[in-house]
Parts: structure tokens; C-alpha cells; sequence
């Protein structure tokens, strides 16, 4: 087992193994840039043609939502507040499903370029369609943003190299092959990440696992430290997480994602919708095998740094928490050659799969939604061109929000990811209020939404600014932290202290605290630092209910019914006083929601543009 006293770095092995990952995305989006029907079209530059396998596209669409931010995070929160997040898995599991049976048949026959098309379709509305695509895009710079940032400040823990080359580096490398080649090097990119993530991860699990004596001891040591914890059934929505709330209220976040523009168009870019269902069926086993390593990975992090007696949080060579997990992989591999390397190639594959979908999807968005009629009589060289400007402007964007971001201690990245909870679910309830609802028009869709986005983001800034917080597991021993420790880790230390803005876990809400006492080689906790997370720290159920203690799962739920009450309640409020009340197309609704209806038929022109012919009538 590695000492902290270990003086760590990277080799040529690591700089090697970096380098391949790297260099292999950028001559994958040259490769599709230069060969091929090299984008000759706007279908073909945003949606491969229509032509992609199912597998592929199921290693992207798992590349695009499993990110840096996961790989960092989800080991941190069992640290934090234990195992209750592997239920997470039953909630992507759900969505899933509910996408194969109902998101699927309603986006691919539509033969969309912008998920935001449907919305003008169903409402008849430019309003509408804009509404959403704006707050999609402020939803997907945010995602990029924090996605981008996380490895930079990994890179700098681990090396010294400065944050913001990282970030240059990083999201120039994106944006250039993104631009150059259009999905197909993003899908392709995306598998050959996926590869590292994959490899990264299972090395990281089985080298740390092997250090603290194998799983049976990271297992005792994780149901002693209070940290293995997978019953809390409570149905009291303040507790953080039970396994309600975890499975069916984060059931609605990895909802959202299958109504965003990243996952649309991986769905339309398959040759058939057989194949689309596969994509999503071939996505389940590769989620729950990732989340389950991730959430192993958090108690193989307790166990090593109980093992050695010397927990560096509660010692204090770093001040937050996220720092615990590039802090404890630099440590517990730097005695194998390149497997360092390897965890942070990991790390930038994560990053770059998300930061590549997320400008593609972005300049998707620009040309179709925004500047549409702009383009409408141009050329393909003209729209292309176009395309790719938008891309490089959409990654340059990321590069200086990621920078900018870096200069705050925690409240930016926890806005961020308010943000991403505040819009996600006000979303997702614009496309549940058209698909489900015939009766809903423009006019409740537009007030449904703006009091969703309302709603949602008032409850997550009050639950930041108001909400009481939540009750952390112990901080492990400090025994084993000597002096000579200390002396030896102050660089590290200082590195890691600039980790600060990752503390978006922090806002949340309970969990237990656990008694280490009943594992007697266990040394006892810094007494100091757990009494003051804990000294005012009351149960739910013996205080006041307060809607700013809600568990933050719930947030998008809420943004989502918010919308579609409202945006129902206003559309048949208002549908007596319209001269043409809304009747939309059966396909334009869920399938378990198309009656026979007449209304317009949507046809699709030789330019792959939507035009409109009355039922009934010749085009």
C-alpha cells in the first residue's frame, strides 16, 4: 500500500498513455473530416446521414451523459453520505424504459434535426420553439462548463500544470475535432473514450481494492464507517436520499436527457427505430456496470484511507471534500507505471465526450432554431460553413466559462448545477404537455414553462441559500497523520486546495451518522471536525416542514409539474376564445395518447425540410 508520505508524479508511461488518448480524438475527427461524403450536407454534418449502427451510437449516448463530473463525484458522495446513490441505476433504468416506449416512437418518425422542431410542430408556435431551445442551450453550456472544468482542476492536482492550459488544451481539442468532422467523429470519439473510461475506472477498483486486503475488507470497513447503507425507506421527501426519492425522483432528471438535443439526435442518426430501441437497451447494462464501479470506488476510498489511519480531510491537507478522490488515485497508483496516466486520460475522455455532443448539439440548435429562415435559401456550403462556426463559437464559449469559473470558491459551480436542475425539468415538462395533452396550445406551453423555470429555480436557490443541510458521515482517523505527513504533502496540499469549486454535493439534504465503534481497529474520528458539521444538526421529522428542505431529487419533478398543471389549466382556460383551437396530428403525441384526429399532415420535403398539406388534399 502506498504511503501519503510517497512522493508522487507522472512518468513518460503516463504522459504516453495521455498522449494516445488524445491524439486518437483529434485524428478521429480529421479521418471523418477528410474522408467519407465529408459532410457534403447538412443532415449528413449533424446527423451522420441517417445512416449509423446501433452500436456506436449506444457508446456515445453512454459517453455524452456519464461525465467527468460522475467519475469525480460519485465516489465522493459515498464517501460523504454512503451507498444510497446506487439506486440511481433503478432511476436511469426507468427512464429507459419509459424512452423506449414513448420518447422513441414520438421523435424518430419526425425525422427532426432540432429536438426544438417538434415544439413549433405541436404548438404552431416560433415562440414556443424558442423558449425551449434557449433554455436548452443555457441548460448544455452549463453541463459543458462544469464538464470541462472538472478534469483541468484533476490535471492540475496531479501534475502542476496550470488550469488554464488544461482548459485550452482540452476544449480546443474538442472543438477542433468536434468542427472538423460533425457527429460522426463525436459518436466515434465517443467509443473510442469509452474504451479509456472503462479501463480507468476498473483499474482504479481493483488496484485500490487490492491495497486495503480485497472486498471482503472494503466491505467491513464500509458497513462500519456507516458508509454501505441501503435501506433508508423513509417516504419524508426532506431526507436526502431513500430509496424512493433516489429511484423515482432522479427517475425524472435522466428523463430530461432523453428530451435534449445530444440524445435526439443519436436517436434519429440510426438507420431504423428497431435500431433506436437497441441503442437504449444496449445502454442500460453499460450505465449500471459504470455506476456500480463508481459507487465500489467510493468504498474502496474509505477503506484505503482508514486502513492507513490517516484521513486527509479530516487531517487537513485539503479543505474539500471532491478533492478526496484525484488525491486518493494519484497516491494508490503511482506505483504502477502509466496506470496514473491512464485514470486521467479517463477523466478527459469523460470530459471531451460530453464537451464534443455538447457544441454539435449547440450548432444543431443554432442553425435550425434560431437562424433557420436565415438559411433557408442558402446553400449547403453556406449552411456547413456556418455550422462549423457555430461549433467553434459554441466551444470557445465553454473554454471561458470553465476559466471564469475557476475564480470562485464553490457558489459558481453549485449555480451551475442549480441551473441544470432548474431547467431540465421545466423542459421536459414542455414536451409532456404537448405529447400527452391535445387540448394544450401556445399559449398555456409558453406561461407553463416561464412558471416552471420560476418555480424551479426559487426552490433551488432557496434550498442553497435557506435549506437545512445535510448531516455528513464521519471524517476517518488521523492517527496515521504524523508531522513528516504534513512537511511532505504541503505541495499537494496547496495544489488540491483550488479543488474548491467542485462542492456542488454539499447543498443537499440528510443522511445517518454511523458508529464506528463497532469495528475496534478502526481509530477514532478528528472529534473537532465532526462536531462541527454536527453540533446543531436536527432530524427532519423534529423540525418545521419547510419546502427549502425538499431533497434536491426532487427539483425537476416539481419544474415539470409546475409546467404541465399550469400549461393545461391556461391552454383549456383559453381554447373557448380561440378561433382555431389546437388539434395536432396523431404522431405529433404519445402513442398511448393519439386518438384519430384530423388536423395537418406533416410531409417531408426533398430538402428535409417540414412542409404542410391538409388531410384530404394533394400536396
Amino acid at each position: 500500500m502506498s504511503s501519503l508520505t510517497d512522493s508522487v508524479s507522472l512518468g513518460p508511461e503516463d504522459y504516453i498513455l495521455l498522449a494516445i488518448m488524445l491524439s486518437g480524438s483529434l485524428g478521429i475527427g480529421l479521418y471523418f473530416a477528410l474522408s467519407g461524403d465529408r459532410q457534403r450536407d447538412k443532415i449528413e454534418y449533424l446527423l451522420a446521414g441517417r445512416r449509423m449502427s446501433a452500436l456506436p451510437v449506444c457508446l456515445s449516448l453512454f459517453a455524452t451523459f456519464q461525465s467527468a463530473i460522475a467519475l469525480l463525484g460519485i465516489p465522493t458522495e459515498v464517501y460523504t453520505y454512503g451507498t444510497m446513490q446506487l439506486y440511481n441505476v433503478v432511476a436511469m433504468l426507468l427512464s429507459y424504459l419509459i424512452a423506449i416506449a414513448a420518447v422513441i416512437p414520438l421523435l424518430y418518425p419526425l425525422r427532426l434535426t432540432s429536438v426544438y422542431e417538434y415544439l413549433l410542430m405541436r404548438f404552431e408556435s416560433r415562440a414556443v420553439q424558442l423558449l425551449g431551445a434557449a433554455v436548452g442551450v443555457v441548460s448544455g453550456m452549463s453541463y459543458m462548463t462544469i464538464a470541462l472544468l472538472s478534469p483541468a482542476l484533476a490535471l492540475e492536482t496531479a501534475v502542476g500544470i496550470p488550469l488554464w492550459l488544461s482548459i485550452i488544451l482540452v476544449g480546443s481539442l474538442g472543438t477542433v475535432y468536434t468542427t472538423l468532422g460533425g457527429i460522426k467523429s463525436v459518436i466515434w470519439t465517443d467509443v473510442f473514450q469509452t474504451f479509456f473510461i472503462f479501463l480507468g475506472i476498473v483499474t482504479v477498483l481493483v488496484k485500490g481494492s487490492m491495497d486495503v486486503g480485497g472486498p471482503a475488507q472494503v466491505w467491513r470497513i464500509g458497513e462500519a464507517t456507516g458508509r454501505v447503507e441501503l435501506d433508508v425507506t423513509s417516504l419524508d421527501p426532506r431526507i436526502r436520499h431513500t430509496v424512493w426519492n433516489v429511484s423515482f425522483g432522479s427517475m425524472f432528471y435522466w428523463l430530461s436527457t432523453h428530451f435534449s438535443q445530444p440524445s435526439m439526435q443519436r436517436i434519429v442518426a440510426i438507420k431504423t427505430m428497431k435500431d433506436a430501441i437497441k441503442v437504449f437497451m444496449f445502454t442500460i447494462p453499460l450505465i449500471t456496470i459504470f455506476n456500480v464501479v463508481l459507487v465500489a470506488t467510493g468504498l474502496v476510498l474509505t477503506a484505503y484511507f482508514y486502513e492507513i489511519e490517516c484521513d486527509p480531510l479530516a487531517a487537513g491537507y485539503i479543505k474539500n471534500k471532491n478533492q478526496l478522490v484525484p488525491y486518493f488515485v494519484i497516491h494508490t497508483l503511482s506505483s504502477l507505471p502509466g496506470v496514473a496516466g491512464l485514470y486521467i486520460a479517463c477523466i478527459f475522455s469523460g470530459a471531451l465526450s460530453t464537451l464534443s455532443s455538447g457544441i454539435n448539439s449547440l450548432a444543431a440548435n443554432a442553425v435550425e432554431d434560431f437562424f433557420s429562415k436565415f438559411l433557408q435559401n442558402r446553400s449547403e456550403y453556406v449552411t456547413i460553413t456556418i455550422t462549423k462556426l457555430f461549433a467553434c463559437l459554441f466551444g470557445a464559449a465553454a473554454i471561458g466559462l470553465a476559466y471564469l469559473a475557476k475564480e470562485f470558491d464553490g457558489p459558481v459551480t453549485q449555480m451551475t448545477y442549480t441551473s441544470l436542475g432548474a431547467t431540465n425539468g421545466p423542459l421536459m415538462g414542455l414536451f409532456i404537455l404537448g405529447a400527452t395533452f391535445p387540448q394544450a396550445n401556445s399559449i398555456g406551453a409558453l406561461a407553463g414553462c416561464f412558471t416552471g423555470l420560476v418555480s424551479s429555480l426559487w426552490l433551488a436557490a432557496g434550498s442553497f441559500l435557506y435549506g437545512y443541510p445535510a448531516k455528513k458521515l464521519e471524517y476517518g482517523p488521523i492517527s496515521g497523520c504524523n508531522a513528516s505527513n504534513r512537511t511532505s504533502l504541503s505541495n499537494i496540499a496547496e495544489s488540491l486546495n483550488k479543488w474548491t469549486t467542485l462542492s456542488f454535493i454539499d447543498a443537499d439534504n440528510q443522511t445517518s451518522l454511523s458508529d464506528v465503534s463497532i469495528y475496534p481497529s478502526i481509530p477514532a474520528p478528528s472529534s473537532a471536525r465532526l462536531e462541527l458539521d454536527t453540533a446543531k444538526w436536527i432530524a427532519p421529522q423534529d423540525r418545521n416542514f419547510s419546502l427549502y428542505d425538499l431533497s434536491y431529487v426532487w427539483n425537476p419533478l416539481v419544474g415539470m409539474l409546475v409546467t404541465v398543471v399550469v400549461g393545461l389549466v391556461l391552454s383549456i382556460c383559453t381554447n373557448q376564445f380561440l378561433s382555431r383551437k389546437p388539434n395536432p396530428e396523431a404522431k405529433l403525441l404519445f402513442p398511448f395518447c393519439r386518438p384519430c384526429r384530423k388536423s395537418r399532415m406533416y410531409v417531408l420535403e426533398d430538402n428535409h425540410e417540414m412542409g404542410t398539406v391538409e388531410k384530404g388534399t394533394d400536396k
